[in-house]
C-alpha cells in the first residue's frame, strides 16, 4: 500500500498489466484498487493509457486477460469503463473535433487518425463536419468529411435529417445522397418533406433516390404526417436501433437554425425516447391536425416520460414554467384518445401507463364513451395486475352506462374482491431443486408475499396460480434453458403475462441471453451468488419499474372504501330506477365474507351496501354481525338491518327474532330502542309485541 501511494499513475497501469499478466491475482486486484481509489478524471486516464503505444497494448491484453478471473473481472471492467470515458470525452471536445478536421487534409497517417477520432465522437462531430459541407470551401474535404459522415451510419441520421430541410440545396442534395448511401429508414419522413417542400430539381432528385434505396413508398403517395408519426411510434418502443449511447446517461436531441447550424441538446436516457416520439407526433400533426393516432401517442409519450423521468429533473424538452401537468392534455383529448392510450398500454403490459390511462378516463368520460366501440377500459378489467382491474372497474361503476355491455358482469365482483385482496401480495416460485426454491420461498416471505406452492416450471404451479386472486411476481432459480421457458411460459399465461419476473441465473447465461429482456420493463435477470439482502433490493427495484411501488396498508383502505362508494352508488341507483347495468347482488358473497373480515369504517360501509342486496343470505349475514357486536358499532349495524328490512321485509331466520326479543328488553335503552325499531321494520306478529307492552316476558 505504501509503495503504490509513492507510485505514479503510469507505475500503477504498468504494475496492474504486469500482474495480470504473470496471474498475481491479489497484487493485481491491490495495485487495481490503488489506481480506482485515485479518482483519476477519465482525460487523465486515457492520457496515461495511450502515453505509448506499448503501455496501451498491454493494457489492453490485461484487460481481456483480466476478465476471465471471476476475482479480477470488476476490477478490470470499472478501468476500461474509465478509459472509454476517457476516449469519448477527448473525443466529443469541439477543439479536439476540429483537429480532427484539419488532420483530413494532412498526412495519410494523420487521416487514419482523424478518421478514427472522429468515428469515435460520433453525433457529437456532425455539426462542425456538416459546416465543411454548408462551406464548400475546399472540394476534397467536403468529399472526405461526406464519406466519413456515410461510414459513421446511424450516429449520422438524425441530425442531417434535422437539417435536410434548412440548408441551401447543394447540401441538401449531398446530405439526401448521404442518407439513401446510409440506409436508416429513420430519415424517410424528413425525405419525403424535401421531396415535396424544395423547388430545387437537383434536391428533389436525391430525395427520390434516397427514398427508393431506403425502400420507402413514392413521396406524392404517402400521407407526410404518418410517416413522422409512424417513426414517432418506433422511437415510443426505445429500440436499440434508434438510441445512439444505449449505455450512456444522456442522448442528444437536434434542432436546425440556418444562421447557427446543428445545435445539439443533452437530455436524460430515461426521457430521450419519450422526447423523441412526442416531437415526431408534433410534427404530424403540424402536418395534419385531425390525426388522432398522433394526439394518443403524444399523450402515451407524455405519460411515458412523466412516470420514468427523476424527481426534479429540468427536462429541456418539456419545460415545467411552460408546460402543463400530462393530465391536463389528456383529459382535454378526450376519451377516444385516452381509450387508444389505454389499449396501447394494455397490450404492451405497460402497468404504469394503464393507470394513468384509466385516471384520465375516469375524469373525462361518461356511460356510453367508456364501454363503445373502443373497448379498452372494459378489457382492463381481465387485466393481470389488479390495481389495473380495482381501478377500471371503480371507474366503469362511477360512470354507469346505461346499456349493458359484454363484461358487465365482472364489475361488481371486482370491486367486492378490493376489500380483500388490495393490500394482499402473491409470489410465484421456481426454482431447480428445493433447496433453491426454499431459499427463494423465505426471501419473498420476508417481504410480506404469500408465496403459493412452488414449482420446477410453471406448469406444476398453474392450479395455484389459477385459485389466487392474482399473482403479483414470479422469481426463478434455474437453468438457463429452463429460465427461457419459464419466462415464455409465463408470458403466454393470461394471469401471468403483466406480472413481474424476476430470474436468478449464471453469468454465461446473463451473458448469452440478457439482450432478449434489455427493453422488457417486465423481466430483469440477476447474477446468482447475490445474498438475500440483495435478492430483495433486485425485486423491489423491478416490480416498482414494471407496476409500481406494493399497496400499502392506507392505500387498500382508500380502494376498499372507493369501490364501496361505487357499490352504494350502484345499489342506490339499482333501488331508484328499478334495475341497472350492474347487479349489486353479485358482489354478496365477497361482502358477506368481508363483512366478518373488516372493521371501523369499512365494516360499516360495507353493511351500508349489503342492506341494499335483497337476498336472505345477505341480511342473516347483517343479523349476524349485529349479535357479534357490541356498543354502538352494533346500534349501526342494527341500523343497516332496519334499512334491510324496510326494503325487502322480513329474511332473518328464527334465532334472530328470539335474540331481538332479548334485545328490546336491554336495559341499554338506546339498544333497546334500536331492537324494536327493527321488530317494527320487520312487521313481527302481535303475538311477539304484545308482551312487551305489557311488561311480560316471552
Amino acid at each position: 500500500a505504501q509503495a503504490a501511494d509513492q507510485a505514479t499513475d503510469e507505475q500503477l497501469v504498468d504494475d496492474f498489466n504486469h500482474w495480470v499478466i504473470i496471474a498475481n491475482i491479489p497484487m493485481a486486484q491491490a495495485t487495481a484498487q490503488a489506481l480506482l481509489d485515485r479518482a483519476l478524471p477519465p482525460s487523465r486516464f486515457v492520457n496515461v493509457i495511450e502515453d505509448s503505444p506499448d503501455r496501451l497494448d498491454r493494457f489492453e491484453k490485461a484487460y481481456l486477460r483480466a476478465l476471465q478471473s471471476p476475482q479480477l473481472e470488476d476490477f478490470a471492467a470499472r478501468l476500461y469503463d474509465l478509459y472509454e470515458s476517457g476516449r469519448r470525452e477527448r473525443a466529443r471536445d469541439p477543439r479536439e473535433i476540429a483537429r480532427n478536421i484539419e488532420l483530413l487534409k494532412g498526412t495519410a497517417r494523420g487521416q487514419i487518425l482523424a478518421r478514427e477520432r472522429l468515428a469515435t465522437a460520433g453525433e457529437y462531430a456532425v455539426p462542425q463536419l456538416l459546416e465543411v459541407l454548408m462551406a464548400r470551401t475546399d472540394p476534397a474535404l467536403s468529399a472526405e468529411v461526406q464519406r466519413l459522415l456515410e461510414r459513421m451510419g446511424r450516429q449520422a441520421v438524425i441530425p442531417l435529417s434535422v437539417a435536410l430541410n434548412g440548408v441551401d440545396g447543394p447540401t441538401q442534395e449531398r446530405i439526401a445522397n448521404a442518407l439513401g448511401r446510409i440506409g436508416y429508414r429513420a430519415a424517410l419522413p424528413y425525405l419525403a418533406e424535401l421531396r415535396r417542400s424544395t423547388t430545387n430539381t437537383a434536391s428533389k432528385a436525391a430525395a427520390d433516390r434516397a427514398i427508393e434505396a431506403l425502400g420507402g413508398a413514392p413521396a406524392d403517395e404517402v400521407s407526410l404526417a404518418g410517416l413522422y408519426r409512424s417513426l414517432g411510434e418506433q422511437y415510443y418502443t426505445q429500440p436499440r436501433s434508434l438510441t445512439s449511447f444505449p449505455t450512456e446517461e444522456y442522448q442528444l436531441l437536434w434542432g436546425f437554425d440556418p444562421s447557427i447550424g446543428l445545435q445539439p441538446t443533452a437530455i436524460l436516457t430515461e426521457v430521450y425516447h419519450e422526447a423523441m416520439a412526442m416531437r415526431l407526433a408534433e410534427k404530424a400533426l403540424s402536418l395534419d391536425p385531425g390525426d388522432q393516432l398522433a394526439v394518443s401517442l403524444w399523450i402515451a409519450a407524455n405519460f411515458s416520460r412523466e412516470l420514468d423521468q427523476p424527481t426534479d429533473y429540468d427536462n429541456p424538452a418539456y419545460p415545467s414554467d411552460s408546460r402543463r401537468d400530462p393530465m391536463y392534455y389528456a383529459v382535454a383529448a378526450g376519451p377516444s384518445a385516452t381509450q387508444r392510450v389505454l389499449a396501447r398500454a394494455l397490450a404492451a403490459r405497460d402497468t404504469r401507463l394503464a393507470r394513468k390511462a384509466i385516471e384520465a378516463l375516469s375524469r373525462s368520460a361518461g356511460g356510453a364513451a367508456l364501454v363503445g366501440d373502443q373497448r379498452a377500459l372494459v378489457d382492463a378489467l381481465s387485466y393481470p395486475e389488479r390495481r389495473v382491474r380495482f381501478e377500471a372497474a371503480i371507474a366503469l361503476g362511477n360512470a354507469q352506462p346505461r346499456e349493458s355491455f359484454e363484461g358487465a358482469q365482472l364489475v361488481t365482483p371486482i370491486l367486492a374482491s378490493v376489500l380483500r385482496d388490495a393490500a394482499t401480495r402473491y409470489a410465484v416460485v421456481l426454482g431447480s431443486d428445493v433447496e433453491r426454491q426454499q431459499r427463494l420461498r423465505a426471501v419473498v416471505e420476508a417481504m410480506g408475499y404469500v408465496a403459493l406452492a412452488p414449482g420446477a416450471n410453471v406448469r406444476e404451479v398453474a392450479t395455484s396460480i389459477a385459485e389466487a386472486p392474482g399473482v403479483d411476481l414470479v422469481v426463478t432459480d434455474l437453468t438457463g434453458p429452463a429460465t427461457l421457458e419459464a419466462i415464455e411460459e409465463a408470458r403466454n399465461m393470461a394471469r401471468l403475462r403483466a406480472t413481474p419476473v424476476l430470474a436468478v441465473m449464471a453469468a454465461p447465461a446473463m451473458t448469452q441471453f440478457g439482450g432478449r429482456f434489455e427493453l422488457d420493463r417486465q423481466t430483469a435477470l440477476v447474477r446468482e451468488g447475490l445474498n438475500d439482502e440483495q435478492l430483495t433490493a433486485s425485486i423491489e427495484h423491478l416490480v416498482a419499474n414494471a407496476s409500481g411501488e406494493p399497496i400499502t396498508a392506507d392505500e387498500a383502505e382508500e380502494y376498499s372504501l372507493r369501490a364501496l362508494d361505487t357499490l352504494a352508488e350502484l345499489a342506490i341507483s339499482s333501488g331508484s330506477t328499478g334495475g341497472g347495468v350492474f347487479d349489486v347482488a353479485d358482489a354478496a358473497p365477497p361482502l358477506i365474507a368481508a363483512l366478518g373480515e373488516s372493521a371501523g369504517e369499512v365494516r360499516l360501509r360495507v353493511a351500508d351496501v349489503l342492506s341494499f342486496i335483497s337476498q336472505q343470505r345477505a341480511q342473516v349475514a347483517l343479523m349476524d354481525a349485529v349479535m357479534d357486536s357490541s356498543g354502538a358499532e352494533r346500534l349501526e349495524l342494527l341500523n343497516r338491518v332496519i334499512a334491510s328490512a324496510k326494503r325487502y321485509g322480513n329474511l332473518l331466520q328464527q334465532r334472530h327474532i328470539s335474540w331481538l326479543l332479548t334485545a328490546a328488553t336491554s336495559p341499554d335503552n338506546d339498544e333497546a330502542i334500536a331492537a324494536a325499531s327493527l321488530m317494527g321494520a320487520l312487521n313481527l306478529p302481535n303475538d311477539r309485541i304484545v308482551p312487551l307492552m305489557i311488561g311480560q316476558d316471552e
